[in-house]
Formats: structure tokens, sequence, C-alpha cells
């Protein structure tokens, strides 16, 4: 598992899901939670994170924080009903790779693949 998204809804984004996975090449695991998640990157140091809004025990911005601090190699994305000024501001300094829509689709998965491998 090289990518970990990490959502409370993963049928929703199955579409989404479908996409990055083409697209990267990548297996994808679902963390349910935060805490997993965190529990995976500690212990496989996955090449990216996408955080999803609404996880039951994480902000996604708190969760960026602390997986800099487990794995700093480690990218990550967040999905986000923020506007793209107000995310730049919230997020500066953190290194996401990109905020996604609320609703991402598979074409924003594949574009999230692509911006992982022009890293």
């Amino acid at each position: 598992m090289s990518i970990v998204l990490v959502t409370a809804r993963p049928e929703a984004l199955a579409g989404f899901t479908e996409g990055l996975a083409k697209e990267s090449g990548q297996d994808i695991g679902v963390a349910p939670n935060g805490t997993t998640a965190l529990e995976w990157v500690s212990a496989k140091s996955p090449a990216l994170v996408v955080i999803d809004e609404g996880l039951p025990d994480h902000k996604p911005l708190d969760l960026v924080r602390e997986i800099m601090m487990v794995s700093a190699m480690t990218l990550t994305a967040v999905i986000t009903s923020m506007s793209a000024e107000e995310f730049h501001e919230e997020a500066e300094g953190y290194g996401v790779l990109m905020p996604l829509p609320p609703s991402p689709g598979a074409e924003d998965g594949v574009e999230l693949a692509k911006r992982m491998s022009g890293i």
C-alpha cells in the first residue's frame, strides 16, 4: 500500500479512488480514521495520504501536521470544502500537494496521480 485514503465514506469516493489507483498504478488502503492512518504511516511510510473532511477523530489539517511529524517524506492531499484562498491560508507551510473538492471524481484522482508523479 503506497497510498492511504483516510475517509469515513469510502463508497462515496469510489470513482476518485479508482481514478487515482489506475493512473498511479499504486495500491490504495482505506483508513476509517486518523488514528489508523497514523499507525499505517508510522509502519509503512506510504507515498501519499489523502485526507477527507468529517473524520471522527481528526480535523484534516491537524492530521497533516501529525503525518509530517511521523513521516516528513509522505505527501498529503486534502478533500475540503474550503475556498482555494482559505485553504492556501490555512495550509501554508504544510506542503499539501493539492486540495480536492468535497466530492472528488475520477478526474480528480487522475490529476492527483499526475501531480504525485511529478514530484
